[in-house]
Order: C-alpha cells, then sequence, then structure tokens
C-alpha cells in the first residue's frame, strides 16, 4: 500500500508539473502574439480600409459618356451624395477615388451605379416599366444626412404618361434594363404637382414625405434621391401609339399643320352657318 501510494503521488506531481509547463508556455505564445499584432494593427488596418474603397470603387464604376461630368465623393454605400450648400446649390470635391457626378440640361444628376444589358435600348415612351427603387430627401446643408422615406422591390410605371415626377422619368429613359442608378432630383423636377408618384403606401410613409418637402420649401434647397434599378421593359398592347419618340418630319408637320388650318377654317364656316340660319328662322 506504501508503495502503491507513493507510486501515486509522484504521477500527480508529474501530470502537474507538465500543466505548469503548458500554461506558462501558453501565456508567453499569448504576449509574443499580442505584441506582434498590436505593431502591425496599424498597417493591417490601413489595408483593410483600401481593400474596402477599392471594392466600394468595383461596385460603384462609371461609364464615360458625351454629357457634362465632374468628379465627387463616394459614401459608404459606392454611390455619390453631393454636398448640398444652405441655397441648395452643390459643391463637389475633386478624389482620386471619387466616382463620376453627370449633369444633364435639365439639373438632373446621376451616378451610373450598374450598367445595363448593352444588347438591350432604353426604354421608349408609352412601353411599361418594371422597376425597384429606395427614395430619400436630403435637406440643404452640408452636416444633413440622406433621410428614407419609401422602397419597393417592384414597381410598375407607364414611362412618359405625365404621373411620374420628371426627375424619375428622365433618369429611366436613358437606362437599359439590368442598370441601376441614383439620381438626384433637383425641387423642379420632383413633385411639382399632387397625385405625382412614386408614393409611398404606408400613411407614415406619405406623411413623412410632405413633411420633408414642407421642409425643403421652407430651406429653399435640397434634394429627391432615388436608387433606381430598371428590372424590365415591355410593350403596352393597349398603348394606341401616342407615346412615339421619333420627331416628325417637315412633310408630317406641314400636313398636321394645314390640317389643322383646314379644321379651323371649317369650324368658322359651320358657326357662320348655324348663325345665319337661326337668323332666318328668327325672321
Amino acid at each position: 500500500v506504501y508503495l502503491t501510494t507513493r507510486t501515486m503521488g509522484r504521477n500527480i506531481v508529474s501530470c502537474c508539473s507538465i500543466m505548469l509547463l503548458t500554461v506558462v508556455a501558453g501565456l508567453i505564445v499569448v504576449a509574443i502574439s499580442s505584441n506582434a499584432l498590436s505593431s502591425t494593427a496599424p498597417k493591417h488596418h490601413h489595408e483593410r480600409r483600401e481593400f474596402v474603397k477599392a471594392a466600394l470603387l468595383l461596385g460603384g464604376g462609371v461609364v464615360a459618356t458625351s454629357q457634362k461630368s465632374q468628379p465627387a465623393w463616394a459614401d459608404i454605400e459606392g454611390v455619390v451624395t453631393p454636398i448640398l450648400n444652405s441655397d441648395g446649390s452643390t459643391t463637389n470635391k475633386k478624389d482620386n477615388d471619387g466616382v463620376t457626378l453627370f449633369t444633364t440640361k435639365s439639373g438632373l444628376k446621376y451616378i451610373e451605379l450598374r450598367e445595363g444589358d448593352e444588347t438591350n435600348v432604353p426604354p421608349r415612351y408609352g412601353q411599361l416599366l418594371s422597376i425597384s427603387y429606395t427614395s430619400y430627401v436630403k435637406l440643404a446643408g452640408k452636416e444633413e444626412k440622406l433621410q428614407k422615406y419609401d422602397s419597393v422591390p417592384a414597381y410598375v410605371i407607364k414611362h412618359g404618361n405625365g404621373r411620374t415626377i420628371p426627375g424619375l422619368e428622365e433618369g429611366l429613359h436613358t437606362m437599359r434594363v439590368g442598370g441601376k442608378r441614383r439620381l438626384i432630383i433637383p425641387p423642379k423636377l420632383g413633385y411639382v404637382a399632387s397625385g405625382l408618384g412614386p408614393l409611398p403606401v404606408s400613411p407614415l410613409g406619405r406623411y413623412q414625405l410632405n413633411n420633408l418637402l414642407d421642409k425643403m420649401v421652407e430651406q429653399r434647397g435640397g434634394n429627391v434621391i432615388i436608387d433606381v434599378e430598371l428590372r424590365l421593359a415591355m410593350n403596352d398592347e393597349a398603348d394606341q401609339g401616342y407615346y412615339d419618340d421619333s420627331s416628325l418630319t417637315p412633310e408630317q408637320f406641314k400636313t398636321l399643320r394645314d390640317n389643322l388650318q383646314d379644321s379651323a377654317k371649317r369650324a368658322v364656316k359651320d358657326r357662320e352657318s348655324s348663325t345665319s340660319t337661326g337668323d332666318i328662322q328668327s325672321s
């Protein structure tokens, strides 16, 4: 019994010694790793930031066009929100890592977030368009943030029927199916009349939008911003051809003018004839 007890005691001491050495070795490894990480943390942080910046730029690639373009800051989502001054004007800063902000003649600004399928042609007025969008209002001021008021994964409009805000119509008209843009819509191309859409479905969303539009009026500045994706463009079988994009030729315009003049002359003659008939009957 004595020998057995003594042997067990030696085994316990050996196990404890091994465990103690293991713990000490582990602490030394942890200390060395911590020092190494602390010494390289700024570098890793810098590399990670550069990687995220590069990824955002790849996600928000820009296509060169003949329209006026100017560089601007990219936000965390890889899209641009221009800085607004108190008067509502935009200040664009040059940044080597920025994306390009395009401006049309009407004052609409947009950023190409994703190009559409080059095999597809841009939509024509009169077609039915299926879009998905997220809409915001950004009030005037450098410190103002985007305030989201609506987001719809599937929305159908008849392109050019006058029931959609002009800025969205213009932005969609040069897109291709599969493309995505951020539209920066000035007040004159936004909700300029009642009944224009798209509008939030919920009462709370409409209240929020009305409140934001009232603030835009008070501040005399701000923009409606819509991230829109064109998902589908198809012909409307009930369309009568009143939305055709093509311009009239000089011959067609002359024919149209002659027809209108002839119609006006006939209307005058009919009016004079009915007046003469009435006078004869009265006499």
